[in-house]
């Protein structure tokens, strides 16, 4: 069975594999020692923070296969992106270019640069051993941040975003980047893309053009690739979109992956979560599998299970509340997985 909880430096090891086995395209989690170590401290921190509105705090919260006690995932929520730089995205829209003389109006697709998404809340870097890339393992990890989300709403924006990682393949050749950003940038996609894990991304704004991109003007392959989803990231693109979450027309600006969005109030986990006492029962395997979360900030936990949904609040297993570090009589909160 699996359990997701906060991070902590134990972790860290654990982390740097699946850091190192997520490859290219994931920038929020570089394979870097020092960065994931920072990264684990801001959690920490921001567990212990008394937060009130959203603000620079992070959330890293790992998968955990509790039959043998390894860490085979994590993932992230940053409460809001850009405090202490522009977090920026290609939008894209269209140049409407007209001659009355001659009759000609055409709408011509382009890249803006901008930073719309700056002061929101990301869902961010979410990996799982290959191991363990089945379905309730990965729906665990990723509806357990809304859990956490809905639990704690003044931490984060009334708006969710999440990048998808883009086309490139496992020696780290990304066209829309050869097409793009390698002639601004004078580094390959990889080392861009470390780059911009594991430091402050001032550069990207020193570097990037401050004009228009006409897409009809880039190779092929490169227009191909805009809005593409990695084939490894499609089951947790699934998971997002069966949320609730859509494109808007956002992509990144190294990959030209797509940026997916919604309201938090109106995604199906934290819509339909609900919240009641744990009571105990014997067997509880004919019931639906739910996702069940307890504890507070640092002591979150959450696991899922079959259970029975009753009238006074939600039938567990025993061995379902040890696992969460609870009794009968706690508070829980739940939704159908």
């Amino acid at each position: 069975m699996y359990l997701v909880r906060p991070a902590d430096f134990a972790d860290l090891p654990a982390l740097e594999r699946l850091a190192q086995q997520a490859g290219i395209g994931i920038t929020n989690f570089p394979a870097n020692r020092e960065r994931l170590n920072d990264k684990i401290a801001s959690s920490r921190r921001s567990f212990q923070t008394d937060v009130v509105q959203p603000g620079d705090e992070s959330y890293l919260f790992v998968l955990v296969d509790t039959s043998k006690d390894d860490i085979v995932g994590c993932c992230g929520i940053d409460a809001m992106v850009g405090t202490d730089a522009p977090f920026y995205s290609y939008r894209i829209d269209e140049v409407v270019h007209a001659s009355p003389q001659l009759q000609i109006h055409n709408r011509i697709p382009a890249l803006f640069l901008c930073h719309d998404y700056s002061g929101t809340s990301r869902l961010m870097a979410l990996v799982v051993d290959k191991a363990h890339q089945n379905t309730t393992a990965m729906s665990l990890l990723s509806k357990a941040r809304l859990l956490f989300i809905a639990h704690y709403p003044e931490r984060f924006t009334k708006r969710l975003f999440a990048e998808l990682r883009g086309e490139s393949d496992k020696h780290g050749y990304s066209a829309f980047w050869d097409s793009l950003g390698k002639h601004f940038f004078s580094m390959d996609f990889q080392k861009a893309d470390y780059l911009s894990g594991i430091s402050n991304k001032h550069f990207i704004a020193d570097l990037m053009p401050r004009y228009p991109i006409y897409v009809p003007t880039l190779p092929e392959s490169a227009q191909e690739a805009i809005g593409v989803i990695h084939e490894k990231s499609s089951k947790s693109a699934d998971i997002l979109l069966d949320e609730g979450f859509e494109f808007r027309g956002y992509v990144d600006i190294f990959d030209a992956g797509p940026t997916i969005e919604a309201r938090t109030e109106s995604l199906k986990t934290i819509t339909r979560q609900e919240i009641g006492k744990a009571l105990t029962v014997p067997d509880a395997s004919k019931g639906d599998m739910h996702i069940i979360s307890a504890g507070h900030l640092e002591h979150f936990r959450v696991t899922a299970a079959p259970a029975e949904q009753q009238v006074t609040g939600l039938g567990l297993e025993v061995e379902t509340q040890e696992r969460l570090s609870i009794s009968a009589g706690h508070q829980i909160q739940w939704a159908k997985l």
